[in-house]
């Protein structure tokens, strides 16, 4: 009986694979079963695979035609067992540390009110050394200027996941809600970006959110990771935000938080990160000035001053 289903999705991971799955193999509960979805790969990832399921009857192997990220998770998602009540997307150049799913489903088990857990992340190099204190940062409204959760704050509104912070494959999803959800978004899947985002919003819609302080997610940052490709996260984000700019629904709870969530995106969230970006790229502008760049500078700062006057109704 598995009651936490592993999910990892596979496009020429050989590089890092074997290490992904022995953070599973270590963890220190035994209640999971591991599902891994080669989309197509071409490299030794189906080998690795085969050898892992041949090894341990609590992994199992899918595959299917490259077709990104995104529906490799729908497909490992529909394989799940019966008896699965919780999931975790890893990705498979990332490792969880020892321990992380039987604190992050305890947590779940004594709050049925959250339907997804978040937790903060560890980045490490090709290698595997852990390196630098980054974060993911949650940010929702303030008095007027938005403002960072602290540690404390658990309760993560949709608000923080329409501002596209605090997303990440990071997380453990409850079965019932996930189920709620369309799943992971097929638009996306050609980016392989921005997934996480497109779904923390769908589950943040239908139920709570908390996230633990603890750093119990290792991210691999290497030279072939997607959010090393900026034009691919930024084409990503594009398609994220027509989504959830016009996202509709007849509930009228949703519509409300919707309008919300809207009304602080526009003329607090975005003018002020524009007006941020622009200020930090003052130097530059002066010190090596471009055409290209000024311009860009300019209308990041033409655009934080048309949202924080906006008379925009929601």
């Amino acid at each position: 009986m598995a009651r936490i289903s592993v999910i990892v999705p596979c496009y020429n991971a050989s590089a890092f694979l074997e290490k992904t799955i022995e953070s599973v193999l270590a963890q220190d509960t035994q209640d999971w079963e591991l599902i891994l979805v080669d989309d197509g790969s071409r490299d030794a990832t189906p080998e690795i695979i085969q050898r892992h399921c041949l090894q341990d009857a609590r992994i199992r192997g899918v595959r299917q035609e490259n077709a990104g990220r995104a529906c490799a998770c729908n497909l490992g998602a529909a394989q799940i067992s019966a008896d699965a009540q919780y999931l975790f997307f890893l990705d498979s150049d990332d490792q969880l540390v020892p321990g992380a799913l039987r604190l992050m489903s305890d947590y779940l088990d004594a709050h049925p009110e959250v339907c997804l857990l978040g937790c903060q992340f560890q980045e490490v190099n090709a290698e595997g050394r852990a390196y630098g204190s980054a974060k993911r940062s949650r940010w929702v409204p303030g008095s007027f200027l938005p403002r960072a959760l602290s540690d404390e704050e658990r309760e993560t509104p949709f608000v923080t996941f329409f501002c596209a912070t605090g997303q990440g494959p990071f997380a453990l999803y409850r079965r019932s809600v996930f189920q709620a959800t369309t799943g992971w978004e097929k638009k996306l899947s050609c980016f392989s970006a921005q997934e996480d985002t497109d779904m923390f919003c769908q589950m943040a819609l239908e139920g709570t959110v908390h996230y633990l302080p603890e750093r119990l997610y290792l991210k691999r940052v290497h030279g072939a990771s997607v959010t090393q490709q900026c034009d691919r996260v930024q084409n990503a984000y594009t398609v994220f935000r027509e989504k959830w700019d016009n996202y509709a629904t007849d509930d009228p709870r949703k519509k409300e938080i919707l309008r919300n969530a809207r009304r602080h995106y526009r003329t607090r969230h975005k003018p002020f990160r524009d007006l941020k970006v622009a200020l930090r790229e003052l130097p530059t502008f002066f010190r090596k000035p471009s055409v290209g760049h000024i311009r860009w500078t300019l209308s990041l700062l033409k655009s934080g001053i048309k949202g924080l006057f906006s008379q925009e109704h929601f």
